[in-house]
């Protein structure tokens, strides 16, 4: 999804910042960390103005990349300079256990940016490959077993007949939230996930979270992190939310999720190592950050916590009738096991042994995803994306339970969230 920039009039200016970006990649041998890593932002800054898919986000000032934002050095430059900064992060040999476990963080980011301008200039791997690539980690095989004993389970509660997928959409359809209802269920959402957060979590006065509803988008929900402990969350109009949906949506891009990790990892000013003002979207660290906040509302809430804050709070506000909220939690909650099988079906996909039909049609069946056609679409677009919140979740709730418990206290399941979203 390679963007042109500039015309041929621009191609000398590119030409001078591609030397001037391969050179400053190269640095000088006595160059510090903090410098190195100012190079890596750089990098990742360039690839995202040539691939806007490719970043996250950025939070550092804007005077530091301006020259990149007007003149975007080409994906083969931003590979080579990558590959060279790789080389001379390697090459240090640090002692101190920081400084090399920031070395090697770095490494890994450089990989995924000239993982990504491969994919961009047209060079296809293998899903788990690339995932690996981008992530760190590639889906393992699915618990069959498991993912077989959960449909019926389903079935049990939407009832009716014919395919699960259609029964399981038309249970939704009565807890889905009418269009006009949207904003007011969603900020009343976004409002409960922030009071259960800073019970818990101390973050700056002067952060918030705002919302915005946007049209034809690949996905429902997008936190962008706007630097100083600012985010704005788009809600996709377009799909129709459950109230379970809505609050899930909630806390995964605001509180706990997305927007409080970032506040939370930027908001030491000049105190922050440089990288932390740069996310790329396919990296390591996007695969903690979207594992983390796919269970953001778990530990937002406890099961007794959510039923009251959906039945008693978003339910009126959506004019819909309270009775079978806790079905639909336990429903939504059973579909959401079920998204494993997303990355399975994914990675038939990508690797050519399905077809669109074949691909959507499993999803439907396998998943329940109705109208799978959409999810098709994303990942012709994002790809191994799908990684980070298949995979990823199971990864991450494993090291959530090795450190909470399979019962932990309200403050101690905080307290491992914490420290396992932001190491």
């Amino acid at each position: 999804m390679c963007r042109s920039r500039g015309d041929g009039r621009r191609r000398g200016v590119a030409s001078l910042l591609l030397a001037a970006t391969v050179a400053a990649c190269g640095g000088r041998p006595g160059a510090s960390l903090d410098e190195d890593a100012r190079r890596y932002v750089r990098l990742a800054v360039a690839l995202g103005e040539r691939d806007p898919d490719s970043l996250d986000f950025y939070a550092g000032p804007a005077a530091a990349v301006a020259d990149l934002r007007r003149a975007p050095p080409p994906l083969p430059a931003i590979k080579r300079g990558a590959e060279e900064l790789s080389a001379r992060l390697r090459a240090r040999g640090d002692v101190d256990p920081v400084e090399k476990a920031r070395a090697a963080s770095l490494v890994r980011d450089l990989a995924a940016i000239g993982a990504r301008v491969d994919l961009l200039t047209g060079v296809r791997q293998r899903y788990d490959l690339e995932s690996v690539s981008f992530f760190g980690i590639a889906p393992g095989p699915l618990d069959e077993p498991r993912l077989d004993a959960i449909r019926p389970r389903i079935a049990a509660v939407v009832g009716g007949g014919g395919r699960l997928v259609d029964r399981y959409a038309a249970f939704a359809a009565r807890f889905t939230i009418p269009p006009e209802r949207l904003q007011p269920v969603m900020e009343a959402a976004l409002d409960a996930c922030r009071g259960a957060t800073l019970a818990q979590v101390a973050l700056p006065p002067s952060e918030r979270a705002t919302l915005e509803f946007v049209h034809d988008r690949p996905w429902s929900a997008f936190s962008q992190y706007l630097g100083g402990g600012r985010s704005v969350i788009q809600i996709n109009a377009d799909f129709r939310l459950t109230i379970d949906q809505a609050l899930q949506i909630a806390c995964h891009e605001g509180y706990p999720g997305h927007h409080t990790r970032n506040t939370l990892r930027t908001s030491a000013g000049g105190g922050d190592p440089p990288e932390r003002s740069v996310q790329l979207t396919f990296s390591p660290e996007s695969l903690t950050s979207e594992a983390s906040a796919m269970l953001a509302a778990e530990v937002a809430f406890s099961p007794d916590e959510r039923l009251r804050v959906e039945r008693d709070r978003l339910f009126p506000l959506a004019n819909l009738p309270p009775a079978g909220a806790a079905s639909q939690i336990d429903v939504e909650q059973l579909a959401g096991e079920l998204q494993l099988v997303q990355a399975a079906v994914a990675r038939r996909y990508l690797d050519g042994q399905l077809e669109f039909a074949r691909a959507v049609a499993e999803l439907e069946e396998r998943a329940l995803v109705p109208h799978a056609e959409a999810q098709i679409k994303y990942i012709n677009e994002f790809r191994s994306y799908v990684t980070t919140y298949t995979a990823g979740r199971a990864e991450f709730a494993a090291r959530l339970r090795a450190c909470a418990g399979t019962a932990p206290s309200s403050e101690r399941r905080w307290r491992c969230f914490q420290q396992e979203s932001l190491r």
